[in-house]
């Protein structure tokens, strides 16, 4: 009984319900928002691909809000460990290491997605790389 309160208080205060909770901790886990690049940032993601923005709806007057094809690859219509996470970064690619370093103030942008599905991978490579 305590733990239903519980979750009712925090489906409240958050405007969150249980599993959608559960999947920003998730996130918060296993993104690391501080990293200074790419790789970094998705250690813990097996494959880790740059992909234009046509995976976003562009008729969307509010943000950034992924098109209807793309979000079969993400949760709640997956697991969270075998969803798709994408990033919208500003920065460039280091010609030394080859790798994507942020920086919000010059570069380029790019858009990159992290799944742990080696299947996701290749059909999101296929269509939208």
């Amino acid at each position: 009984m305590l733990d239903y309160i519980k979750d009712k208080w925090l489906t409240w205060r958050t405007g969150l319900k249980k599993q959608d909770r559960e999947f920003s901790k998730w996130v918060e886990e296993t993104v690391v928002q501080n990293a200074p690049t790419i790789e970094n940032m998705f250690m813990n993601f097996k494959f880790i691909l740059p992909v234009s923005t046509q995976i976003f709806d562009h008729k969307e007057p509010f943000g950034w809000v992924p098109n209807e094809e793309f979000r079969q690859y993400m949760y709640p219509n997956r697991e969270p460990s075998d969803s798709a996470v994408y990033y919208f970064a500003r920065g460039y690619r280091d010609l030394w290491d080859g790798k994507f370093y942020k920086d919000d103030m010059s570069g380029s942008d790019q858009v990159f997605v992290a799944t742990n599905n080696e299947v996701d991978a290749i059909m999101i490579t296929l269509r939208w790389a």
